[in-house]
């Protein structure tokens, strides 16, 4: 029986440690927040790139989540979150608690901020000219805990933070009459969100545009799994597939041609929370209209 108890400890604890270190069994779980899969189809496409270029075979799943973001990320860093890899903007506080995969997801296109808004404040949205009155004008929705909210109150916007679900209620109720959506995230969102409340519109006329995007995290204990990402998408820039992907992914190309950026009035502002290693980046990494 002492031997058969010892051979059972030793199975488990040798499988255990293959879980960890074969490449074979790693499992990548997404832990996926707010508007679910079809908004983030192109962020989870290119998780899926980079698992396909990173040289090992990893088995991904998708993990939708119902939870403010501050609470996914704790959840994550302690280590009781039911996911092992997150996206969110990148910050210097995210710098400091995870491994930081430092390949911007969308080549920056989440700096580019295009106005939700209602039918009644076009024109007055339309009718601006400098940023100055589009501080008078704009009261802003932003989520609790997002590095927007951060960014745009610094650069002296009035903003209104609240979870994503009660910002679009709250424009719809015109308590806000804006809400801020990266540039590919508006369109898709605004299809979502009409049935719902109809006298939602995509502010044609203004963007506001800073450098800041989403990056993927994982726990420092899992750095593993960190690097192969980082792997997967270097290598797929080196080879020419993140830039293929990019430009042939049906909701960029949609988004890239609806948004038309030419005829809007776009206003640069900084972005506080750029770290000397985000500012390090590679310039081909971001996109330039």
């Amino acid at each position: 029986m002492k031997t058969i108890g010892f051979l059972l400890v030793f199975f488990i604890a040798t499988s255990n440690l293959f879980s960890v270190t074969s490449a074979s069994e790693l499992k990548a779980r997404l832990g996926l927040l707010g508007a679910g899969p079809d908004v983030f189809a192109y962020e989870i496409s290119v998780l899926k790139l980079a698992l396909e270029n990173c040289g090992e075979a990893v088995d991904l799943t998708i993990n939708n989540l119902q939870m403010q973001q501050e609470r996914a990320l704790i959840e994550l860093e302690t280590g009781r979150a039911d996911f092992n890899i997150f996206f969110t903007g990148f910050s210097a506080n995210r710098e400091k608690r995870f491994y930081q995969v430092d390949v911007p997801l969308t080549r920056g296109l989440l700096g580019h901020r295009i106005l939700m808004t209602t039918e009644r404040f076009l024109d007055d949205l339309a009718s601006i000219r400098s940023l100055e009155s589009l501080r008078e004008f704009a009261v802003i929705g932003s989520g609790t805990g997002w590095p927007d909210t951060e960014i745009l109150s610094s650069n002296g916007f009035h903003t209104v933070a609240s979870d994503y679900e009660s910002l679009w209620r709250m424009l719809a109720a015109e308590r806000i009459n804006t809400f801020n959506r990266g540039i590919h995230e508006a369109y898709v969102e605004h299809r979502q969100q009409s049935s719902i409340f109809p006298t939602l519109v995509v502010d044609p006329a203004l963007m506001i545009r800073y450098r800041f995007d989403y990056m993927f995290y994982v726990r420092k204990q899992d750095e593993q799994l960190g690097k192969l990402i980082e792997r997967g998408l270097r290598r797929a820039y080196e080879t020419g597939a993140f830039m293929r992907h990019f430009e042939n992914h049906p909701m960029i190309r949609k988004v890239l041609r609806e948004a038309q950026v030419e005829e809007r009035l776009v206003f640069d502002i900084d972005n506080p929370l750029m770290t000397d290693r985000q500012r390090q980046i590679p310039d081909s990494y971001w996109h330039h209209f």
